[in-house]
């Protein structure tokens, strides 16, 4: 095997480069490797990146394959992975992933010419530190990572990590309505990053390049990150979604079908190759004729383009009238309305009349009553999975928008709906004990309280949702500190109605894990896992999650705590800790990411 080393930096190559194109020069190839010059973050939106171009020699010989390592730093942990003929061309060169920031990284390219014979050859670049958005008067650029625990067959795990974070330059966009401006201003830098399993950032998105306060299709939050079936990512952002690759090619940007508007928590893609957005409807007539714009509690299917191809209205399938869950929340704890002098009052009727229409939790179309904060599929029966924040329910709904099946607490719902809710049973599918507050005797069964996201695990024929845990039993405890939050599984018999608890995991945190609001439980089958995300736990310090909003050294933290078990256990085998280190920044999600399915 060939081996030689080029030694070079970001800054220096890319500029040689654009140099040469303007002289119309062509670049020369890196001695010894039918590849030509590095261009560092090609597209502009992946700073942790880079692009080894394709020399003539490389077309010419048509280079059959190649592998990427980037080479641990001192404690680190290698990134490797495979790289296509057609990758190659398609992103015209090598792709570079999982450089360390602010380091002088070294990576190496093994490949194989067109004969099968194998060469390698080694690069060394510099790279800029991490700007996420957040140094503005802060102490840090970016949540620092804390490695509790990583058994050794987790060790080349890569978590995608969304953060969110006002930035303080929120324009001043509404919507033009007298009345009821929907969730149009909630608005934020984007936090998306990938960690390893020692603690470092390996990639980053450009919070610049991707997000505009100003411009009506570039402003709001980046939200609910998931991986297609091509390994590329898209999400949704205020007034629209985004598909772009790891390397930070944007593919497209799509603009919410025209009577829609304000996506955010979700945007997934499903069997059928189209996407499920979770958003709100503009100029919507209530019964007096009032137009409002609605808050969180539609659901759209569009196509890869971002034609419309179906949607749900939430208002006309379920009851935004019902008040159970909505009356048992800390009044200082809803989330995008956080009002720290409201810690730990319980909300009343009274409050909920009080509030105008808008972004404000509330019955009644035109306010947040729904609040659904993930959305999935069923392909056995086409039908749809939501979590409904302010309903503290798991609600199943076919392509036909009737409801199949309600997890929750059974008080507050009526008519049809109060027939669709799940009966809890144990193992042996007896009934168990359960009054209609959701509190059940003898038993670890519990509901799910302002829970955020419901997703079917294929695999196990079972549901994962995780139970953020503010209004356990439509009720504020004695004590904050007796708060918790759950990840947990449940199983739905959908014949009997009935459903069953398989595991759970949180308790054992107390109040240390409490995540008022945001965070995730998925099912990861490449290692048989359960990933759980606890993403604000400590939000805003003391008092209920919430309380000491000054910023120093020990106070106003946030602190997610990312695990990730083995299925069924209840020891972790991954624990990291991420603390954020700006203000009004907290978690949003996690996810494991398989580099080798979006980079082929």
């Amino acid at each position: 095997m060939m081996k030689k080393t080029a030694i070079v930096t970001a800054l220096m190559v890319a500029s040689f480069g654009a140099t040469a194109a303007m002289d119309g020069m062509k670049p020369k190839p890196m001695p010894g490797t039918p590849f030509g010059h590095i261009v560092h973050n090609p597209h502009e939106n992946a700073p942790l990146t880079a692009l080894v171009t394709l020399g003539p020699k490389a077309v010419k010989s048509q280079v059959a394959s190649a592998k990427v390592t980037v080479h641990a730093k001192p404690g680190g942990v290698p990134i490797s992975y495979d790289v296509s003929h057609t990758t190659m061309q398609s992103e015209g060169g090598i792709p570079i992933f999982g450089l360390y920031p602010d380091y002088h990284n070294t990576f190496t390219i093994d490949w194989k010419d067109a004969d099968g014979k194998s060469h390698s050859h080694d690069y060394k670049m510099m790279t800029p530190q991490v700007d996420m958005g957040y140094s503005q008067g802060q102490w840090a650029h970016h949540p620092t990572i804390d490695v509790k625990k990583v058994d050794p067959d987790f060790k080349d795990r890569l978590y995608f990590v969304n953060w969110t974070k006002s930035d303080g330059k929120v324009g001043v966009l509404t919507h033009n309505t007298p009345d009821g401006h929907g969730a149009f201003s909630w608005d934020g830098v984007p936090g998306f990053f990938i960690i390893d399993t020692a603690g470092d950032i390996r990639w980053y998105m450009n919070p610049y390049t991707t997000h505009d306060s100003k411009d009506y299709e570039n402003a709001g939050y980046a939200m609910g990150m998931n991986v297609t079936d091509k390994g590329n990512m898209i999400w949704v952002q205020g007034q629209g979604w985004k598909h772009m690759n790891i390397m930070g090619r944007m593919i497209g940007e799509h603009s919410l079908p025209g009577d829609f508007s304000d996506a955010s928590h979700e945007g997934i893609q499903i069997r059928n190759g189209n996407v499920l957005i979770r958003a709100a409807r503009k100029n919507y007539p209530l019964a007096d004729g009032t137009l409002v714009n609605t808050v969180r509690d539609h659901i759209l299917e569009v196509d890869m383009n971002g034609t419309l191809v179906d949607y749900w209205d939430l208002n006309e399938i379920l009851d935004p009238l019902r008040d159970a869950a909505l009356l048992s929340l800390d009044a200082g704890a809803v989330c995008l309305n956080i009002d720290v002098d409201q810690a730990g009052h319980q909300a009343t009727a009274e409050d909920l009349a009080s509030f105008g229409r808008g972004d404000i939790h509330g019955v009644e179309t035109g306010r947040n009553w729904a609040h659904v904060n993930s959305v999935d599929w069923d392909p056995e029966d086409d039908s749809i999975i939501i979590s409904s924040r302010h309903q503290s329910a798991v609600i199943k709904i076919g392509r036909d928008k009737e409801v199949k099946w309600i997890l929750s607490a059974k008080k507050g719902w009526k008519g049809e709906l109060a027939d669709k809710v799940l009966t809890p049973v144990d193992k042996r599918g007896r009934k168990l004990d359960c009054d209609e507050n959701g509190k059940c005797n003898n038993t670890d069964f519990d509901f799910t309280w302002t829970q955020h996201t419901a997703y079917k695990v294929h695999e196990k024929g079972t549901f994962s949702v995780f139970d953020n845990g503010d209004g356990r039993h439509l009720e504020q405890p004695t004590f904050p500190t007796d708060k918790y939050s759950r990840s947990v599984e449940y199983k739905v018999n959908p014949k009997k109605m009935t459903v069953q608890q398989v595991w759970e995991y949180g308790k054992e945190l107390g109040y240390e894990g409490y995540a008022p609001v945001t965070s995730i439980t998925k099912y990861q089958a490449d290692k048989n896992s359960m990933l759980s995300y606890f993403a604000s736990a400590g939000l805003f310090g003391i008092g209920g999650g919430y309380g000491n909003l000054k910023m120093d050294e020990t106070t106003g933290k946030v602190k997610s705590i990312l695990t990730e078990h083995r299925y069924g256990e209840q020891e972790p085998a991954v624990r990291i800790d991420i603390n954020s280190h700006a203000m009004f920044a907290s978690g949003y999600r996690a996810q494991v990411i398989v580099i080798d399915d979006m980079i082929k």
